[in-house]
C-alpha cells in the first residue's frame, strides 16, 4: 500500500510524466571540440544543455544553438573514449576549422561525453564536452535516457 500511494505522489509532483521525460538542464558545460564550428573561450564553462525526450540543445555562449533529436544521435561515449570518438570523426575528412581539434587530442581525466550524430546533411557529427564533476552522471543518464543509445565506456 505504501509503495502505490509513493508512486501515486511522484507522479502528482511530476505532472503526470516519467521522471526521465522531464527537461533536464545544466549550465556548468565547456565545449571542448568536435565538427560545429563554436567560437567560444576554452576556459568558458558557459556552455548550456538542455536534454528533453524530443531534442537535445546545446547554446554556445549568446548566439549560437545546436539542435539535435534524439534520433539523429548514433552513440554516446564517456572519457577517453569520447576523445578517441571525436578525434576519428575528425581525421575522417570532415571540414572543420583548426579550433575543433582544441582539446580532442589530449590525455586528461576530466569528465567528457561525445555525442554522435547525423547533421542536417547526413553527414557524421559529433561535440565533445566537458561535464562539471558533481553532473557528469545525471547528464549521461538523462542523454540515455533520450536517446535510448548505450553509452560507451560508462563508468
Amino acid at each position: 500500500m505504501r509503495r502505490v500511494v509513493g508512486c501515486s505522489v511522484i507522479l502528482a509532483i511530476s505532472g503526470g510524466q516519467p521522471l526521465w521525460a522531464q527537461t533536464n538542464t545544466w549550465n556548468k558545460i565547456r565545449y571542448n571540440g568536435g565538427t560545429v564550428q563554436a567560437k567560444v573561450d576554452p576556459y568558458d564553462w558557459n556552455a548550456v544543455l538542455t536534454v528533453k525526450p524530443d531534442a537535445i540543445t546545446l547554446v554556445f555562449g549568446r548566439r549560437q544553438t545546436l539542435r539535435i533529436l534524439p534520433a539523429q544521435v548514433t552513440a554516446l561515449s564517456y572519457g577517453q573514449e569520447a576523445h578517441r570518438r571525436v578525434a576519428e570523426m575528425v581525421a575522417m575528412g570532415i571540414m572543420v576549422t583548426p579550433f575543433a581539434l582544441f582539446g580532442i587530442l589530449h590525455k586528461s581525466k576530466d569528465h567528457t561525453v561525445a555525442i554522435q550524430f547525423r547533421g542536417e546533411d547526413g553527414k557524421a557529427a559529433g561535440v565533445l564536452l566537458e561535464v562539471h564533476k558533481d553532473s557528469y552522471k545525471a547528464v549521461l543518464q538523462a542523454l540515455k535516457a533520450a536517446t535510448g543509445k548505450p553509452v560507451e565506456n560508462e563508468p
